[in-house]
């Protein structure tokens, strides 16, 4: 994909056919990135592996509940995921938690587990709990996390669209018309947007589409 130099853009494809337009969307989504050294993680992803309480997970409500926070992320994201069960935090042997937020966790009930995990126990994709490198296995039927991600194709870099670091990894820079800092292309999504959801990206769709519309139309 690169600009054709006359205000446009050039997409070529795998079959050597060439495809121009005038405005470009990118909303090719990102692709999550998984701890390293935890088995049993990639093949729950989704199911009983969960990333976001407000989007899926509400069906686990009641039930026990493990929270995986790795840096940058901070473990009160541990005292959200408490309102929905049982909770207990799992930080992996890599981080420390300070005594006030430790109070914080355990005044909301979250059990910190500091062990290193070594794999996820269950049927296929069902998750009954987390055994750790000591041999314990925590009793644990849904496993939030938040994973680190990345673009989901090379485009937005490649015609030189900036970027800012979101709260999981880098976001499209888009301005309130949902355009990027390259004229003619705009970008919605995940791949834009600093909380994953699929709602809020469907709107943000709409927004780009009707942006992109009034531009061609009054020449912006």
């Amino acid at each position: 994909m690169q600009a054709d130099g006359v205000g446009g853009f050039v997409a070529s494809l795998d079959d050597d056919r060439q495809l121009s337009a005038g405005k470009l969307l990118l909303a090719f989504g990102v692709q999550d990135g998984f701890p390293d050294g935890i088995a049993g993680v990639r093949e729950r992803w989704g199911t009983s592996v969960l990333h976001c309480p407000y989007c899926h997970g509400y069906e686990f409500g009641g039930r026990r509940l493990g929270v995986l926070v790795e840096a940058p992320h901070p473990p009160e994201h541990a005292m959200l995921i408490a309102e929905w069960g049982p909770t207990t935090l799992f930080l992996n042997g890599n981080n420390t938690v300070e005594d006030e937020v430790r109070g914080k966790l355990q005044a909301r009930g979250v059990t910190i587990e500091p062990g290193r995990i070594a794999a996820l126990e269950g049927p296929a994709k069902d998750l009954s709990g987390v055994r750790l490198e000591d041999g314990r296995i925590v009793p644990v039927e849904a496993l939030f996390m938040v994973p680190r991600t990345r673009p989901g194709s090379p485009i937005a870099e490649q015609l030189g669209c900036a970027f800012d670091e979101g709260h999981a990894g880098p976001v499209i820079r888009i301005d309130a018309m949902k355009m990027t800092t390259v004229p003619g292309v705009y970008a919605a999504g995940d791949a834009a947007m600093q909380m994953h959801n699929a709602t809020l990206a469907s709107a943000d769709g709409v927004m780009a589409g009707t942006s992109m519309h009034r531009a061609m139309v009054f020449g912006a």
